[in-house]
């Protein structure tokens, strides 16, 4: 099996629920190259459609920032989006069980009005 190759995509898309796609795209080629078999694979493009599809529904509908990292033993993907004036961070508690089981670590932080998830698959572990 070949080497991982480090590497760092960063994406800004429209807040836009047809786009999660293009996400599930980058997720599921760097988990490929992660060396995730089908099953692990799958599991990061649950990940990535809860948390694009909750950073759009939390989103004041400006963009959001995603960054893709992939490293030597994980796969982390972090999204950003600004929240409209006077709003909280109330995460779906559904969304929060299906990241649970299917990534390896996830969170939810408030930066003043910026909602940032995180998601990281590790690569170590096989599934």
């Amino acid at each position: 099996m070949p080497d991982i190759q480090p590497t760092s995509i960063e994406l800004r898309m429209p807040s836009d629920p047809q786009l999660l796609r293009v996400l599930r795209l980058v997720g599921s080629g760097l988990a490929s190259l992660g060396h995730l078999d089908l099953a692990g694979t799958e599991e990061v493009r649950l990940a990535i459609d809860e948390l694009g599809a909750s950073l759009i529904a939390l989103g004041d509908g400006g963009p959001i920032d995603l960054t893709f990292e992939l490293t030597l033993d994980a796969l982390c993907i972090q999204g950003v989006a600004t929240l409209p004036d006077g709003a909280s961070l109330d995460i779906d508690p559904l969304t929060d069980r299906v990241m649970e089981a299917v990534a390896s670590s996830h969170s939810w932080t408030l930066d003043g009005r910026r909602a940032v998830g995180r998601v990281e698959k590790d690569l170590t572990r096989p599934g």
